[in-house]
């Protein structure tokens, strides 16, 4: 029993929205839902089919639009793919910035980054990354566009490292640096064996050995800067 009447006067009622464009967004908001929808596919049809079968036709079907749409937004496959690359790279590095930043300064982050990595590489989005790059071998549009993407990430990265390697008082960062990438070069040609030998036990194995070689060498750069 309620001491309201349920039944509400036209005074109460809310408006509705008016009928047309304006009732299912901004065209900006529609471009980004369409954008979304061919990113997530994408992703998929780079892990089931590689680059060389991820065509737009078959990015768009799965996306559920039209390949007129997809080439309006992104005009080539290149430019899709860069641009899906460009995406991907920024939320891995903010997942990644989010996990590290719960663990000390200096090495204990850095060692957290690798290992953060280490597991990012067996999720579909981080081989959707790696065949992307792997494609770009014969597609001189995309690795151009490629090459672009990479020096500015690349760039963000080092800045990165560059605070970690100081709390660590490292004194050579090119060193720290070159030894941090070998180690990120390893763990994306893992990648690409567990895309050969999904269940291998080794992969694993191979990780935690050549991990433990890098934090032994940066220590030594510690201990070296030491006075």
């Amino acid at each position: 029993m309620t001491d309201l009447d349920d039944t509400a006067s036209p005074a109460d009622t809310p408006p509705r929205p008016a009928a047309g464009r304006f009732s299912r967004g901004t065209h900006a908001e529609r471009r980004e839902i369409t954008r979304g929808k061919v990113f997530e596919a994408a992703i998929a049809c780079l892990h089931e089919s590689g680059y060389a079968g991820a065509s737009t036709l078959a990015v768009a079907k799965r996306a559920g639009v039209s390949r007129g749409a997809v080439m309006k937004q992104f005009g080539t496959k290149a430019d899709l793919y860069a641009r899906l690359l460009e995406w991907m790279l920024d939320d891995l590095r903010e997942e990644t910035l989010t996990y590290v930043r719960g663990f000390p300064a200096g090495l204990p982050r850095v060692m957290a980054w690798l290992d953060f990595t280490w597991e990012l590489y067996k999720q579909p989005k981080a081989f959707a990354v790696l065949e992307v790059m792997l494609g770009s071998r014969a597609d001189p549009e995309l690795a151009a566009q490629l090459d672009r993407v990479g020096r500015s990430r690349q760039q963000i990265e080092k800045q990165l490292l560059g605070l970690e390697f100081d709390a660590m008082s490292v004194g050579d960062h090119h060193l720290a640096g070159v030894a941090f990438l070998q180690m990120f070069a390893m763990v994306r040609g893992l990648a690409v064996e567990r895309l050969i030998n999904k269940r291998s036990p080794s992969l694993d194995a191979a990780f935690q050995m050549q991990r433990a070689q890098t934090e032994s060498y940066l220590r030594s750069l510690v201990r070296a800067a030491a006075p």
